[in-house]
Order: structure tokens, then sequence, then C-alpha cells
């Protein structure tokens, strides 16, 4: 062998520096379209939310920053607050952060840190505080594909106007719930809005009294037609879901003790936010919920309406403790048999 010979590269020591400048570029190139990405995102956010004070709706988010380098890209907060002066509504939270995959920045996992302080006008606020509560959120160009929240340990305190015939103005009532574990999820099926919600040992109490129920296991899985469109870009408004059709494929409300209730079949919701539909229910435990709901409704006139019910329900049922009805719904107001029974809230 030659001194020439051991002087010339050969072709694989050629390869391998090509294939080392290939990936220096590379990563050169990846880290300016990280950075640059990450300006970006910082720069339109807030050129966004200055444009949304004019419109009387604004949201801060204090020392906003965009971290995650190398392999994600998030946006970080380390408090957050949301205005809108036209319904007199206000919302503050803890810290903010947020995480997509480089190679799928379409889905972001947040978390939001409590405590949280929200105040609508008039005289109603809300305190809360949780362990964990985090979301899952998948984006298509055109808006939302499907979205998740999930909460741990949430406990919290609602000031409420007074709502008695008799109450002075200004009076309130101190509402404090607390809820072990809560789920929330949202998708786009067609041209379908899929919601499926629960919420796991949710117990209610009113003016530092004793709990109005024992601890609640609530689930609803329900399908509104048309109105997928919800998810995408600007399609939500306060009264999207006037005028619109859907189907309660299950409504499950459990107090322990064999106290169960379901309902399910479909419903339309009116211009003005009122519900109409036919459900099935069954009650199990009849006696159980008489005994807990008189608790409830302490006046005389609601304690009369629990036995009414309860009683039509066991008649019905032949003396037995379970009964199954149907439940009709028209603008609001539920009928069992002939006999209207509650009203339900306007959408």
């Amino acid at each position: 062998m030659t001194a020439a010979d051991i002087a010339a590269p050969s072709a694989g020591s050629r390869k391998i520096k090509r294939l080392a400048i290939g990936i220096v570029l590379f990563l050169i190139v990846y880290c300016g379209a990280w950075f640059v990405a990450a300006n970006q995102i910082e720069t339109r956010l807030a050129h966004f939310l200055t444009e949304k004070k004019a419109s009387g709706a604004s949201a801060e988010c204090d020392d906003m920053n965009v971290r995650g380098f190398p392999f994600r890209i998030g946006l970080f907060c380390n408090s957050v607050r949301l205005d809108d002066i036209k319904r007199g509504a206000s919302a503050s939270f803890g810290a903010l952060r947020s995480a997509a995959q480089v190679y799928r920045p379409g889905h972001a996992i947040i978390e939001l840190d409590g405590p949280a302080e929200i105040r609508f006008s008039p005289g109603m606020t809300v305190s809360a505080d949780w362990e964990l509560m985090h979301a899952s959120v998948q984006a298509a160009l055109s808006g939302l594909d499907r979205t998740s929240l999930t909460y741990d340990k949430l406990a919290g305190t609602a000031m409420l106007p007074a709502f008695e015939d008799d109450a002075a103005p200004g009076d309130t009532h101190k509402v404090i719930f607390n809820a072990g574990h809560g789920e929330a999820h949202f998708r786009q099926n067609g041209p379908d809005l899929d919601a499926a919600l629960s919420v796991d040992q949710f117990d209610l109490k009113l003016d530092a009294g004793t709990s109005l129920l024992p601890p609640v296991n609530a689930s609803a899985d329900m399908t509104f037609a048309g109105r997928g469109i919800l998810m995408q870009r600007g399609g939500w408004k306060p009264d999207a879901l006037r005028g619109s059709k859907g189907e309660m494929r299950n409504l499950t409300l459990d107090l322990g003790n064999d106290m169960i209730t379901t309902a399910s079949g479909p419903f339309s919701v009116n211009d003005q936010g009122l519900i109409s539909g036919e459900f099935s229910v069954t009650m199990k435990n009849i006696e159980g919920w008489r005994q807990n709901l008189v608790k409830v409704f302490t006046d005389k006139d609601g304690t009369v309406m629990v036995n009414n019910i309860a009683n039509m329900l066991t008649a019905l049922a032949d003396g037995k403790n379970e009964a199954t009805v149907k439940l009709n719904v028209r603008d609001g107001i539920a009928f069992l048999a002939f006999f209207p029974i509650g009203e339900l809230p306007q959408l």
C-alpha cells in the first residue's frame, strides 16, 4: 500500500462525513424552526388577547412563555384571568401548563392549578380549588375534534342570591360543594355532538348545614343532533343548544344503598331554551329516595309533592319498591301521568 492510498479517503468515510453534516444541518434548521414557532405563538397570542379587549372580553396570561424544547412545545402562564364586561363575569385561576409533541401539535395536554375565583353579576361568586385538573384537546384546522376534562378532589363554595319570596335585598346563601372525581368528554361525531359527563362522590351543603343528600355518583351520555359545529372555531355561543334535538342514551343518579334512578329518551330544546321530551325512567328503592328528598324539600308544599310522587310510583309498580315509568317533559315542565312534578332549567 502506497502513501497515496493511505491518504485517499475511502467511499465509506465520505458517506459518514456527509451524514454527519446532514445531521448537523437538520439540527440547526430544527432548532431555528422551534424557536421561530415559539416566538410566533407568543407574539400572535399576545396580539389576539389585545384585540379581544376592544370587544369587551379579555384574557390575561401572566408571565406568558413557550417551553418544551426540544421535543415538545407548550404555553405556560403563572396565572390566568378572564373578563367579560358585557355579561358582567370574570374568573381567575392559578398556573397553566400545556404541552404538545412537536410531531403531533394538534394534540395538547393542559393542566390548570387552583384556586379559582369566578364572579357573575349581580351578586354571585364561586370559589374552588382542586388537587388535579387537566384537559386533553385534539384540534383540526377547523376547530376541535374532541376534548376531555378531568379533575380530582374538587372543593369550593358558591355565594348565591337568596331565592325565598320573603328574602331581603342583598340576602345570600352559601353553598358548599365537594367532588372526589369528575370527567367531561365532547367529540364531533359526523354532524352531531357527543357528550359524556360524570361526577363521583358529589356532596352539597347549604349555609354550612348538613349534606342535602348522601354523596351522589352521577353520569350522563347524550348526543345533540347537528351540533358538531359547536366544536369548530367560533361555533360556541351561550344559546348554541337552543333549537336543537338529541338523544339521552343514559342518565344515572346513584345515592348508594340501591337508590338508583336512570333515564333515557329523545329530547328537543326550543328557541327559548325550554326542554321537551319523553323519557323512560327507572327508580330503585323508592322509599329511600322519599326519605332523603323530604329532607331537601322541607317546606309543606315540597314535602307533599315528594310524598305524592313516591306514592304514585309505588302504585304504578303494584306496591313494589322499584318502578319504570314514562316521564313527559313539555316546555320545561315534567309530567308524571297528567300531574306536573317539576320544572327543568332553561338552556
